[in-house]
């Protein structure tokens, strides 16, 4: 692993929680990649889902979660510059192509956390793929028909993608034309209507859009996640849309400020330790202050990199097991008979050990917030 990067300079000014020293981040960094090499070898060609009692579920083709497999291994890569790393990577990238044709807004996720930049060709066909199920005169992406979704996922709109697929369109914009910057404030017009009151917050897991009108679908599973990804919706927003559609983006900004004072999950949750995990990621996302060679962007939000931190340690202490398991994610397994248990499980989950390990990274500057 690199360990030439400079300590952290963030100053914590009303930090919740102690940081983590540089030496615990790295220790728990280390963690992290002992579990995943050991899954690695557990997995062979197959996707790790989640783990009941250290029991692995795994899949062919991934579910939903192929994305975030590809993406550990694709940051651990990154992190340990190994060359067996970067192969096993690489592999897993390729692998991701066979997921070009399902019909579904996961693919935001499977595509720019498991393929992002590292393979462009791929990023951007997924990218044109997504534009492709646009809802019509210019309107958000749609769930898709796929996982059950039949006719309803073609009028309805997922905040859980939101972040991901913002990001994955913005990044697609300079070859695939304004069609995929259109999409995106679509998007995120759609998802801040939806998940933005006069009140404050409202927490949503899916949108119907009727008539153009985002509406919420149904009361979401979990409060937890949803407002992680909302957050995370917000935070990829403010950042990406900034250039093109500053007010936007103005207003994603203000409204992550309202979602995240105080931070919606904090590190204590005991309802889904992969929400805190995306919350601290969410934070390190949240606007930085602006340079002189980009666009003007909205102003940072003060001590969101402390309060990130701050969370993550949490996490480190109170929930990453000594051996590197990371368990706590709310989820509804299948039961005895293949259909759904009748109640959701606490499991280990690969999006769990991406998130955390992605914030620990950001923690001690192995990689920069927009790398992934």
């Amino acid at each position: 692993m690199r360990t030439d990067a400079p300590p952290p300079t963030d100053p914590a000014p009303d930090r919740p929680y102690d940081a983590l020293s540089r030496a615990e981040a790295t220790e728990a960094v280390e963690r992290l990649l002992r579990a995943t090499a050991r899954l690695r070898r557990l997995a062979a060609d197959r996707y790790p889902l989640y783990a009941v009692d250290g029991n692995w579920t795994f899949s062919r083709r991934g579910s939903w979660t192929p994305g975030f497999w590809a993406g550990l291994l694709r940051l651990t890569a990154r992190i340990t510059g190994d060359r067996t790393d970067r192969r096993h990577a690489a592999e897993a990238g390729a692998r991701l192509a066979e997921r070009l044709d399902d019909d579904t807004v996961t693919r935001s996720m499977t595509f720019w956390y498991g393929a992002g930049p590292d393979r462009p060709d791929l990023a951007r066909e997924a990218a044109r793929r997504l534009l492709a199920t646009a809802l019509p005169d210019g309107g958000p992406i749609p769930v898709g028909t796929a996982w059950g979704r039949a006719a309803s996922g073609r009028r309805e709109v997922e905040v859980d993608c939101w972040g991901p697929l913002v990001r994955l369109l913005a990044w697609s914009a300079p070859e695939l034309g304004s069609a995929a910057q259109q999409a995106a404030v679509a998007q995120t017009r759609s998802c801040l209507d939806g998940c933005l009151t006069a009140t404050g917050p409202r927490i949503v897991e899916r949108l119907t859009v009727i008539d153009g009108t985002p509406a919420p679908a149904s009361p979401p599973t979990s409060a937890a996640r949803p407002t992680a990804w909302a957050l995370l919706g917000l935070a990829e927003s403010a950042d990406a849309l900034a250039g093109t559609a500053p007010g936007l983006a103005a207003d994603c900004a203000r409204a992550a400020v309202r979602l995240s004072r105080p931070p919606p999950h904090d590190g204590s949750s005991a309802d889904d330790t992969s929400a805190d995990a995306i919350t601290a990621v969410a934070l390190h996302k949240l606007p930085r202050p602006t340079r002189p060679t980009r666009p003007p962007r909205p102003p940072r939000l003060p001590a969101h990199t402390a309060t990130a931190r701050a969370v993550t340690a949490r996490l480190v202490r109170e929930r990453l097991c000594s051996d590197g398991t990371f368990p706590g994610t709310h989820y509804r397994v299948s039961g005895p008979a293949g259909g759904p248990a009748p109640e959701p499980a606490r499991v280990e989950s690969v999006w769990a050990l991406f998130f955390l390990l992605l914030a620990l990274a950001i923690d001690v500057e192995l990689i920069t917030p927009d790398e992934f």
